[in-house]
């Protein structure tokens, strides 16, 4: 294991720093679970919520959090699957007006953005649209 800046990462490789680091293979499985086969996260405020996502065995996955109070923050509902592309390896969130913004990028190397309705919890399936293949 190597360190940089304080930051300990194994193989030079810190996953929220090196675009260029290989991701984990995603593992597809007809149920998967949140806490296993999971490999990044992010999240987005929408006040009074925030979301956060995870990519786990290739599909994104939402949590609607009520951060009012802030000393209490409390689940809305459960993960949700966003639907979208099965191949995920990145995943990031944004919010605008009444939307959360879901952009992904897949092992393929194809990019989409997904866009949900900011309801408790989110609103899905997600409206998920092909943007242009990244160069390179």
């Amino acid at each position: 294991m190597t360190s940089r800046a304080g930051v300990a990462f194994a193989g030079g490789c810190d996953h929220d720093h090196d675009h260029d680091c290989p991701k984990p293979t995603p593992t597809p499985t007809p149920t998967p679970t949140p806490t296993r086969g999971c490999f990044d996260i992010d999240s987005a405020v929408k006040d009074p919520d925030k979301y956060l996502s995870v990519v786990c065995d290739g599909r994104v996955y939402v949590l609607t959090v009520r951060e009012a109070p802030p000393s209490n923050p409390q689940p809305v509902g459960g993960w949700q699957s966003v639907g979208g592309p099965t191949n995920v390896v990145d995943a990031t969130l944004s919010t605008r007006d009444n939307e959360v913004y879901v952009s992904v990028l897949t092992a393929t190397g194809a990019v989409f953005q997904g866009v949900c309705t900011a309801t408790e919890p989110l609103t899905v399936p997600c409206t998920f649209t092909q943007l242009p293949t990244p160069p390179g």
